[in-house]
């Protein structure tokens, strides 16, 4: 009986650390994730909407979305104007997933300029 009841409690605690480190790795997986990253030309512009419609060099187009938190670089130093970013401009776009799935820039490089 008693033995029953040690194997009983080995096997739970053994179950238990196994999710706990399981739960970690996913955490860890998380947080060192790469963020998203499209590049293309600017097909289309809405700053109504926050959001610009960027066509890859394969021609697959992506909407991306901006705030107020997103920042602006052209050839990797601070854009001193919003306004440089004009269809057909060539940009790379770094972000993650917003809560609904969207691409959400944290910062929108300007390569190219029409």
């Amino acid at each position: 009986m008693r033995r029953a009841l040690l194997v009983g409690l080995l096997v739970l605690l053994a179950t238990a650390g196994m999710q706990v480190a399981a739960r970690s790795a996913q955490l860890q997986k998380t947080k060192g994730s790469k963020p998203l990253r499209w590049d293309g030309h600017i097909v289309r512009i809405n700053k109504d909407n926050s959001t610009m419609d960027v066509r890859s060099s394969k021609g697959t187009e992506r909407k991306i979305h901006w705030d107020t938190s997103t920042t602006w670089t052209k050839l990797n130093k601070p854009a001193t104007d919003q306004s440089e970013f004009k269809e057909d401009a060539r940009v790379i776009c770094l972000g993650k997933p917003g809560e609904k799935g969207e691409f959400m820039a944290t910062r929108i490089d300007l390569r190219v300029n029409p």
